[in-house]
């Protein structure tokens, strides 16, 4: 979309529909007032597929947003265009991102990034994308950053229904020179601090409310592990252990119940809750649970899929295809990730050598190997332990260097010979 037509359009939608959106999604904002009159980067914590849309409704001119555009339907591809997203490839090294990012900052433009790299599946804050500080200061330009308390419990990654709440943004200013002066660990302390969060407990202690339906549906794309019996895995191949229909979850294996509200306060149903499961009181401290025990499922050959689609992505003149290798299970075990294709030989993936594995909308997950790129579809399973696994030690070694490859590739040259940060 050309930038004449955005800009007319962003003035069309600040004049006569953004306050109506911004009190339909319960939106509260505090230090507007001190945000600059010229470009800025902004940066905001990342929990819900609407925080650009507020961001844009909230902010005095219309900022270039950096986002994940892959496997968006056309509609809200034409939506992001709207609000002045531009693409970068999720998970991946994207110099070509990185380039326009720098090429948009010198010719004037506000910019904005959401430099956790993803959306959080719990309401807690991840760890920023390596670089994110070394690619503020090179930018020179003010700070803006934007700290969101109920944009994950308005509409939560798993969740297939929405939620009514408050949303409050913060917005706390960095002037350029403020930015220069500091030292990159020192900002990048300085930024993780500003968007700390822990959304779940935070929202009850501030007595910020929720409400909703259907309140456990898809519940099972977070949750895997039964605290009562222990299974991580459901009937005839399922990912999940779990699955939720309406305002209750239940376990496929053992039965145990839960009914779920919208501040995501879990309550035993049909049982009387034991030593082990006094202690989970939340969904986010099922996750913080279940997250603990991926080791010991690793080495017991108990962290599977038996349902999944697998496919090498290829390279064409239009994009990036996929060359589909089957139906098969995938596993973990002797430090491997190995896919079992029916009727086929076994894919084997050295666990230390994936790099950037992520989930795109709760669709497919995809995840780089001795530089080719790999597409899993789970078919009734369980994307997050994937996640999670492939995140956390031991088997996170990739995102080591992952951050020295994104701060090798930000460098010190020139502008148009940046990589990629974020």
């Amino acid at each position: 979309m050309p930038r004449w037509y955005q800009s007319i359009a962003y003035g069309a939608f600040k004049t006569f529909g953004a306050r109506a959106y911004l009190r339909g999604q319960g939106v509260e904002a505090r230090g507007l007032a001190d945000l600059p009159e010229g470009p800025f980067v902004l940066l905001a914590d990342h929990a819900n597929t609407g925080d650009a849309y507020v961001l844009a409704a909230l902010l005095p001119r219309l900022p270039r947003f950096m986002a994940n555009l892959e496997g968006v339907s056309p509609l809200k591809a034409a939506l992001a265009d709207l609000v002045g997203a531009y693409g970068r490839r999720k998970g991946a090294t994207d110099l070509a991102a990185l380039r326009r990012t720098f090429a948009l900052a010198a010719s004037g433009e506000s910019l904005a990034i959401f430099p956790e790299g993803d959306r959080s599946w719990d309401g807690a804050a991840a760890p920023l994308r390596p670089g994110s500080a070394r690619l503020v200061k090179k930018l020179s330009l003010p700070l803006v950053v934007a700290r969101q308390r109920g944009n994950y419990l308005a509409a939560p990654r798993w969740a297939k229904t929405r939620r009514m709440g408050p949303w409050i943004v913060e917005f706390s200013v960095f002037d350029s020179g403020e930015v220069e002066r500091l030292s990159e660990p020192l900002l990048e302390s300085i930024i993780a601090r500003a968007m700390e969060k822990d959304e779940i407990p935070e929202a009850l202690e501030r007595g910020l409310f929720f409400w909703g339906e259907g309140l456990a549906e898809g519940i099972e794309r977070l949750l895997w592990r039964c605290p009562v019996c222990g299974k991580a895995e459901g009937p005839e191949g399922r990912g999940s252990a779990l699955a939720g229909s309406g305002d209750e979850l239940a376990c496929l294996r053992c039965g145990a119940r839960w009914r779920v509200d919208a501040n995501q306060r879990v309550r035993p149903r049909n049982f009387s809750p034991s030593w082990s499961t006094t202690e989970i009181r939340d969904l986010r401290s099922w996750n913080l649970w279940q997250r603990a025990g991926i080791r010991e499922l690793a080495a017991e050959g108990r962290l599977e899929n038996r349902r999944v689609r697998l496919a090498r992505m290829r390279a064409h003149a239009g994009g990036l295809g996929l060359e589909r290798l089957g139906e098969g299970r995938l596993a973990y075990r002797s430090g491997e990730l190995v896919f079992e294709p029916r009727g086929g030989s076994p894919i084997a993936f050295s666990a230390h050598e994936i790099r950037g594995f992520v989930d795109h909308f709760n669709r497919r997950s995809e995840f780089s190997h001795r530089g080719v790129r790999w597409a899993v579809e789970f078919l009734g399973g369980n994307a997050s332990k994937w996640c999670y696994a492939f995140a956390d030690a031991p088997y996170g070694a990739g995102l080591a260097a992952l951050k020295e490859e994104n701060l090798r590739n930000i460098g010190t040259g020139p502008l148009g010979e940046q990589g990629d940060a974020a």
